[in-house]
């Protein structure tokens, strides 16, 4: 029997892979220490009877952290 295995990951340029990945990795790390970043974890960390206490829906935290900046 004979079996064949893809990994997408290995078909990147040796020499751009670690570039690549440092890249990624730093944008992740901004992305993290976001405020805003923060309050989205912090109101998914909550069940939707706890956002209907604080009376807003899942669509209202993206409205209440980025409407002012997105234009919502």
């Amino acid at each position: 029997m004979t079996s064949f295995t893809t990994n997408i990951r290995d078909s990147a340029p040796t020499k751009l892979r670690p570039i690549s990945e440092r890249i990624m990795g730093f944008l992740i790390r901004v992305a993290e220490n976001s405020p805003n970043y923060r309050a989205i974890q912090h109101y998914n960390a909550m069940s939707d009877a706890e956002l209907a206490e604080l009376g807003m829906t899942r669509a209202d935290v993206v409205h209440r952290i980025f409407g002012a900046r997105m234009g919502l």
